[in-house]
């Protein structure tokens, strides 16, 4: 069986979950003798680092079963058209590469289509049995190429641009593509029951096309564990994700300042960046906590795990999250978690504990009993790394192999 799918990242090159869950499962499905072709879009040289380069060699290529193919692109993880242009406009990143009118699209839309006739170009000359896309971006390349072969077509959904903007509203022109891709492919996946609600009440997506599949859990290759502390006496409280409206970072914040009035003795470390950050680095400051926050910034994978082993209590508070991997990640470290009702991956954790994003006074309440309650500490360690450890990606591998039988042999 031959998969060509398309995604707009995949790790070390990644800037959120999406492509933790392509390179998974691309591996997963590797190991079953899947053959995944993935086509990604590819910034030119001075987009990306040596180090990116060798990791994608060393990693990907080396395995018989997975083939990278990156098309010249400006598309990248998370890109809005005001983000497109802003790299659009950047004479340092393209010096070598004259004027950029001319090689790549003048709007986001327009490099979309870009992307899509250069894909045609390739994807006509392979073989394959199923076309696999990930994320918006690439539904109008893999609608032309399910039109051009006439092979079957799954999209994978793992974000809407409702979600995005926590459920308010959503750019015509990106909804309008998101559908599009929904109404013509054969498969939805959905990686949760929020997200297949999302489709049917707000893309008016028939319930029987949708599949959900949940992600699984990235258990870490080696013990993270660390004695090493911030400050001897300080606990840490800590929230990886965008700094943006949909991870609910806001309410991180105004949780962090009821804490420390119960509990000075507390460090709340940020990870990542996103739109919102200059606006919560002001928000820190007004509730006087600047000596209270720490902002790394965006970290790799084995910083984050780090992170998670110093960590006493992890918090996503998002407003409206599709799944969540990095719960999971908590967990497998053995750190406490605390996540958002509104999140997809509260379907199949148990041993968390769950709250409404907009309550902070709970979120803070429930921080603190971790805190000081050794007994309940404990146990969400014990028993929440035990549950993810039975949450591997064989699961969702299998079962996605399962759509591509049905949709090649039916």
């Amino acid at each position: 069986m031959k998969i060509f799918m398309l995604g707009w990242e995949f790790p070390p090159f990644f800037a959120g979950g999406v492509g933790v869950v392509c390179y998974q499962l691309s591996k997963y499905l590797s190991k079953r003798g899947i053959e995944v072709n993935f086509v990604m879009p590819s910034g030119p040289k001075e987009a990306e680092s040596d180090f990116v380069n060798l990791i994608i060699a060393n990693n990907l290529v080396s395995d018989k079963n997975i083939h990278i193919k990156k098309i010249d692109s400006l598309l990248m993880p998370y890109i809005t058209s005001e983000g497109y242009l802003n790299l659009l406009k950047n004479k340092l990143m393209f010096k070598d590469f004259g004027s950029t009118g001319e090689i790549y699209g003048e709007n986001l839309f327009a490099e979309i289509e870009r992307f899509k006739e250069k894909l045609l170009i390739i994807g006509k000359n392979m073989e394959f049995d199923v076309i696999h896309a990930h994320d918006w971006v690439t539904f109008p390349a893999a609608v032309a190429l399910k039109e051009a072969t006439g092979k079957p077509l799954i999209v994978h959904i793992h974000i809407t641009e409702f979600d995005k903007t926590g459920g308010v509203h959503a750019d015509p022109g990106v909804y309008r593509i998101e559908k599009t891709g929904m109404d013509k492919a054969d498969v939805i996946i959905a990686i949760s029951n929020f997200i297949k609600n999302r489709l049917t009440d707000k893309y008016y997506v028939d319930p029987a096309k949708i599949k959900v599949i949940h992600n699984a859990a990235e258990i870490p290759e080696k013990d993270y564990k660390t004695s090493h502390k911030i400050n001897e006496n300080d606990k840490v409280v800590l929230f990886v994700g965008r700094i943006t409206l949909q991870k609910g970072p806001d309410y991180f914040v105004e949780a962090a300042k009821k804490i420390v009035e119960k509990e000075p003795n507390v460090k709340f470390v940020m990870t990542g960046s996103g739109d919102m950050f200059p606006q919560i680095i002001n928000k820190v400051a007004e509730l006087g906590l600047t000596n209270k926050f720490i902002f790394p910034g965006f970290l790799n994978r084995e910083q984050v795990f780090r992170l998670y082993s110093m960590a006493d209590v992890f918090i996503m508070p998002s407003v409206s999250e599709p799944f969540g991997l990095v719960p999971l990640e908590a967990m497998a470290s053995k750190t406490p978690a605390i996540i958002s009702k509104q999140s997809g991956v509260s379907e199949i954790v148990g041993h968390v504990i769950k709250v409404d994003f907009w309550d902070v006074n709970d979120i803070a309440a429930k921080t603190l009993a971790i805190l000081k309650y050794q007994t309940l500490n404990n146990e969400l360690k014990k028993h929440g790394s035990m549950e993810v450890k039975m949450l591997n990606w064989d699961i969702p591998a299998q079962k996605c192999i399962e759509l591509y039988n049905q949709l090649v042999y039916h």
